[in-house]
């Protein structure tokens, strides 16, 4: 009987790619990075909590990097609130699936 009655309601879970839903009122979203207004402060690497982003220099090729591994980040927005020139926000979208773990880089000649 119970299997009669499974076979003809609406499943338990939602087809996810195609109906999403809404985010939590309080969903910071994850963090948009805009490399124009970026100068390299290194603000964002010396107060995340989670090492999520940190700036490596080039000596010989005078470049600065600036790293984000997504994967470590816990999306705190502490990065976003105290970047001066506005070069990271938390942006109210949700990422994509991916296949594999990768990291974002961005270099200044220094």
């Amino acid at each position: 009987m119970q299997l009669v009655k499974n076979f003809f309601s609406r499943p338990a879970t939602r087809p996810y790619p195609y109906e999403q839903r809404p985010p939590f009122p309080e969903w910071r979203g994850e963090i948009a990075y805009d490399a124009k207004r970026c100068v390299y402060c290194g603000i964002c690497a010396n107060i995340c909590p989670a090492n999520a982003i940190h700036m490596e220099e080039d000596r010989e090729h005078l470049l600065i990097k600036r790293v984000f591994n997504s994967y470590s980040c816990i999306y705190c927005g502490r990065c976003a609130e105290l970047c001066p020139n506005r070069a990271l926000a938390m942006d109210t979208g949700r990422p994509g699936p991916t296949l594999e773990k990768s990291t974002d880089v961005s270099s200044s000649k220094a």
